[in-house]
């Protein structure tokens, strides 16, 4: 492996403290970007130079544990839940973990959501299995499996028919007076009146600009004080590795037959305005250590990918225009067993056909999800909090 050549490998002076935040100051004077201890702010209109804070574009887009722009397909056992990396690996498996499908629900399997579910029109299609909602249930359409079990913890809101086995609500059942209850032992407390219409809950129709982001960056970046060349990964050759401090970093693109290990020490950004097309990636943030990733094109590798720390998901942000296949070998099965993902992933046109079992930790904004070997996403809460560190 060889480290990529100008690269400043030890603690720079004036880097971010764990408590410090990356600010984007006019020019690139790094030692203030790093020093202000404001959050870090992502040029948004490269026009008018207006900003957007990145806390609050991460607690935006990352507001539930999964969001498909279409469909969310589930034929093996998959259980959603929650925790929060700040309070220590004792916080695990709790409840907060919400979905979202745009396009509806499938499922032929057992699904456990340890927060809120809502569906889109075409509603929930269930086989034989069992659905459980901890908080509350929104459903656009219809709500059938006529040998199926639907469980909610919290209210009901259902437009179209219901027919199920067996149904348990734990608030009220709200559903349309045409619409059909057709259920061994309805609800104790149903309401007959209108439902809906819902906001579709993953914002799809107007999708984050990952693009115009990465553009807007192309001179707004820290690179000549670390002595790194906007091309220095376009065509690598071997195994690589970059380091970054604290700072706002921007590459061409990011291509090579061999594994690339990216280190972060300090509060980071990097922007990709081509494709990130590896052997292999590795993805380490030191303690403290945080990173938004943002690729302009898509995201692809040969070999084994590992992202993030588990217990700490919410520090890495990866959004991405274009495709996402960790497996570019073979196409039906995007995460491979060997791929290790801690992260929050904004993939608003890229379908996940996952065909392994896959076990994530923080979240997943998609086009389209499908798991016939069982997901599991252990959502971080922290990500939510984020926008709290955003000045008015």
């Amino acid at each position: 492996m060889r480290w990529i050549h100008g690269l400043v490998l030890l603690a720079v002076t004036g880097a971010c403290s764990v408590e410090d935040t990356v600010a984007i100051l006019p020019g690139t004077d790094r030692a203030g970007y790093c020093a202000s201890g404001a959050p870090i702010r992502l040029v948004e209109d490269g026009a008018t130079g207006r900003e957007i804070c990145g806390g609050l574009l991460a607690s935006r887009v990352f507001s539930r544990a999964l969001c498909a722009c279409g469909e969310l397909v589930v034929s093996a056992p998959s259980a959603l839940d929650a925790f929060q990396g700040s309070l220590g690996p004792g916080s695990s498996g709790g409840a907060g973990a919400s979905v979202g499908a745009n396009g509806g629900v499938q499922l032929t399997s057992e699904l456990k959501v340890s927060g809120s579910l809502q569906a889109g029109d075409t509603g929930l299609a269930l086989g034989a299995g069992l659905l459980s909602v901890q908080g509350e249930l929104r459903d656009a359409g219809r709500l059938q499996g006529a040998s199926s079990t639907v469980r909610v913890g919290g209210d009901a809101w259902v437009a179209g028919d219901v027919e199920l086995q067996e149904l348990t609500v734990g608030g009220v059942l709200s559903q349309p007076v045409e619409r059909r209850l057709t259920v061994a032992q309805p609800p104790p407390r149903v309401r007959r009146e209108p439902v809906g219409p819902f906001a579709p809950p993953c914002s799809c129709d107007a999708p984050e600009d990952v693009g115009a982001y990465v553009k807007n960056h192309v001179a707004a970046h820290h690179n000549a004080d670390i002595g790194l060349a906007v091309d220095a990964l376009a065509d690598f050759s071997g195994d690589a590795a970059l380091e970054l401090p604290c700072g706002r970093f921007y590459l061409t693109r990011i291509h090579g037959p061999g594994a690339l290990l990216l280190r972060v020490t300090g509060r980071a950004a990097l922007f990709v305005d081509g494709d990130v097309d590896v052997g292999g990636l590795d993805v380490q943030l030191d303690e403290g250590a945080e990173l938004d990733l943002l690729v302009a094109g898509g995201v692809s590798a040969r070999g084994p990918v590992r992202m993030g720390s588990p217990g700490f998901p919410s520090r890495l942000r990866v959004y991405v225009a274009g495709a996402f296949d960790l497996d570019a070998g073979d196409p039906w099965n995007t995460l491979p067993e060997s791929s290790e993902l801690a992260g929050n992933f904004y993939l608003p046109r890229a379908p996940l056909d996952l065909s392994r079992r896959v076990e994530l930790s923080g979240a997943v904004f998609a086009r389209r999800v499908a798991a016939s070997a069982g997901l599991f996403i252990h959502y971080d809460l922290d990500v939510l909090g984020l926008g709290d560190r955003c000045a008015d």
